[in-house]
């Protein structure tokens, strides 16, 4: 598979997803992961989390020079969550906080895992972006005005 089909693919899965059309985003990643290597899917993770941090642009703008993106996990105490969701979320906030090595570690980490837990990593993060994307798209543009109320 080309790269640029490759990358055409995820942003329908992306589509499919944000669209609660499930079964045909989960059937194009693993039309996406049949035709790829590790390297291969490595990249298509980092294209999932910078649509995620598009997004949080979108909603928030860029942060200052010092700023770091931070997203948020339910409470431990409310119960464990599959390690795929902590894993989604730590590659999420390591890639749009430029931290390319810890999304390495974290990316080997997961696909040495067996095949149902990597794919659940992977599923993870396209859920967390597709949320993103979906917020994105209710929320008003960080950089638009809003018009001022009419004074009557």
């Amino acid at each position: 598979m080309e790269t640029t089909r490759r990358a055409q693919l995820v942003m329908d899965v992306l589509r499919h997803a944000a669209a609660a059309d499930h079964d045909e985003a989960m059937r194009l990643m693993g039309e996406i992961a049949q035709a790829s290597d590790g390297n291969q899917m490595y990249g298509v993770c980092c294209g999932l989390a910078e649509a995620g941090r598009q997004a949080l642009v979108r909603m928030y703008g860029h942060p200052s020079r010092e700023g770091l993106w931070a997203l948020t996990a339910p409470d431990p105490a409310d119960g464990l969550r599959h390690p795929a969701h902590t894993f989604a979320l730590r590659f999420i906030t390591a890639f749009i906080n430029g931290d390319l090595p810890t999304c390495q570690a974290l990316y080997m980490t997961a696909a040495r895992a067996s095949a149902e837990d990597y794919a659940h990593s992977v599923t993870a993060i396209v859920g967390y972006v597709a949320r993103l994307a979906q917020i994105a798209l209710e929320e008003p543009a960080a950089d638009v005005e809003t018009a001022a109320a009419h004074p009557h």
